[in-house]
């Protein structure tokens, strides 16, 4: 288990209510005595709050921001995709393989398009589009799948239409479809610079008629 991790295990509900009790069941062994197996009561109490106890509900959203006049930066963008992918690692085991897949693909796109940020100013559209991707639709997709109950959020059908589940991978299909459209018009000016390169060069330096 990574520092992070314990740190979150440390502050979460489940370990307060844990400790509490196995506290509780100490100061009693204290006070009136126990038996021999009173760390075993301990342990087992700690156990009982912890499983009890609800898990923390999981808030993805990024914090404040640093970029001038609350807007957000390349390097609050850059933040918070690696603040995803950490959860993401953190909560791998409840989230679906197909989700995670797409989520991987969704992290990878936007990252090569926060990479070229500036290459964005004069498409403020798409830069908005992309900002909100990673700092509202993308998170919040994510955690009110993870806030459900998994057995809810995988088999239970609202009204008999579609599972958490199958509504997550439909909004990740989503996600992934823009974030890789941006990308691919990043790169196509960039290609298209390449061709006006090419087309300056074949110009410049290409045989002539007088050549032998």
């Amino acid at each position: 288990m990574g520092t992070s991790s314990v740190s979150r295990w440390l502050a979460s509900t489940k370990n307060i209510a844990g400790s509490a009790l196995g506290l509780a069941t100490l100061g009693a062994h204290v006070a009136v005595g126990l038996g021999p197996l009173w760390p075993v009561l301990v342990v087992a109490m700690y156990a009982v709050g912890a499983l009890v106890a609800p898990r923390d509900r999981v808030d993805l959203r990024p914090g404040p921001l640093h970029g001038n006049g609350g807007v957000a930066s390349a390097a609050d963008l850059t933040a918070q995709l690696a603040a995803l992918r950490r959860s993401m690692t953190a909560e791998n085991r409840r989230l679906p393989e197909e989700a995670s897949v797409r989520i991987a693909r969704i992290l990878d796109a936007l990252d090569q398009v926060v990479a070229r940020w500036t290459d964005l100013t004069e498409a403020a559209d798409q830069a908005h589009t992309v900002e909100q991707m990673i700092l509202d639709y993308l998170p919040t997709s994510i955690q009110r799948f993870l806030n459900l109950p998994r057995s809810f959020a995988i088999a239970s059908r609202v009204e008999g239409k579609k599972t958490a589940q199958d509504e997550l991978i439909e909004q990740l299909d989503i996600l992934e479809t823009e974030s890789d459209r941006i990308r691919t018009a990043l790169y196509a000016k960039d290609l298209a610079a390449l061709e006006d390169q090419s087309r300056f060069l074949r110009e410049k330096f290409g045989r002539s008629e007088l050549d032998l």
